[in-house]
């Protein structure tokens, strides 16, 4: 009885870790066409430090001045070892009764910082409910994938989120 409680215990041990062992990340290969799952992988001698970091979030987008805010985002095309994580980064600049506009992600969630200031933000679940929350400094939120969310800067200053 004990060898074969072993035995399945080392067949889960082999199938639980299998996949752990085949690739550690596929960092985007940037030169080849991207496809449904996204790119292919750089081969791993070409992999570098540079590819795990991206230090284009220390500024603000582009401000547009029908929603009053700027985005700036890293998604795998500007950050390569995000490639097939399902994970993206942004940063919003958000003024004073600016709007991040209702939107959704099909294929991830979105978790924010408020990293300075207030926002009103919310989400609308799959039965229409609203979910409403005032964050403030230090607060994270997580819009689930493919929910319907928005943020709006109800505050009396320029709101900054990651």
């Amino acid at each position: 009885m004990l060898h074969n409680i072993l035995v399945l215990f080392s067949l889960f041990l082999l199938v639980s870790s299998a996949h752990a062992g085949i690739v550690d990340f596929c960092v985007a290969d940037l030169s080849a066409p991207q496809g449904p799952a996204g790119y292919s992988c750089k081969p791993p001698a070409e992999v570098t430090a540079e590819d795990f970091v991206y230090s284009g979030l220390s500024v603000p987008g582009n401000y547009s001045s029908l929603f009053n805010a700027a985005i700036n985002i890293a998604f795998v095309d500007q950050f390569p070892g995000l490639n097939g994580l399902g994970l993206a980064m942004a940063r919003a600049d958000v003024n004073p009764g600016g709007v991040v506009p209702m939107h959704h992600h099909p294929g991830a969630s979105e978790t924010i910082l408020i990293a300075k200031g207030t926002i009103t933000a919310g989400l609308i679940s799959s039965d229409n409910k609203v979910y409403l929350k005032t964050l403030n400094e230090g607060d994270i939120m997580v819009f689930p994938q493919g929910l319907l969310h928005f943020q709006v800067n109800t505050g009396k200053t320029g709101t900054f989120l990651g």
